[in-house]
């Protein structure tokens, strides 16, 4: 099995893609959203860290949080899918999670808000809803509210992240 070298630097903030097992739409089930999110929070309790944003799919979700000082990346996402895991998988019957997930560490105020609005356009992306705003399992309502995105915004696909993929 390969062994994956991590580089993160204390403080820097870290955009995620955690995959559910099989890419399995587990997280469209009653309630799983809600639970994952619930255990997000349980998470940070033990691994804290800035929440900057969240997007929650059918088979997929995607995160931006900085870590506090002396908090690993790898310790905190196995912390939260210990946690998910914990009150889903009775539900789904099945392994949740893949083993692995996407990391990239955020490098500047453009990437930031690049990544930003891919996680919160994702939901359009996927053919799910036609306006980001419309995606209830989001940050989106968040960043809106502190004046960051204005009316009309979720329905089309930000500029800067055209050029990026999943």
């Amino acid at each position: 099995m390969p062994r994956y070298r991590r580089h993160f630097m204390e403080g820097q903030t870290v955009f995620l893609t955690l995959a559910t097992a099989g890419r399995r739409p587990w997280l469209a089930i009653h309630n799983a959203r809600d639970i994952v999110l619930d255990a997000l929070r349980q998470t940070r309790g033990h691994h804290p860290f800035t929440h900057k944003g969240h997007v929650l799919l059918d088979d997929h979700l995607h995160l931006l949080l900085a870590p506090r000082v002396g908090v690993a990346i790898p310790g905190l996402v196995g912390s939260f899918k210990r946690a998910a895991m914990a009150r889903l998988s009775a539900e789904t019957g099945r392994r949740l999670w893949q083993p692995r997930y996407y990391d990239h560490i955020i490098r500047d105020d453009a990437d930031f808000a690049r990544h930003l609005d891919y996680l919160h356009f994702n939901p359009v992306k996927h053919g799910l809803v036609e306006d980001a705003m419309d995606w209830r399992w989001s940050s989106v309502h968040a960043w809106k509210a502190r004046g960051i995105y204005p009316e009309g915004r979720g329905k089309r696909e930000p500029e800067r992240i055209r050029c990026m993929t999943e």
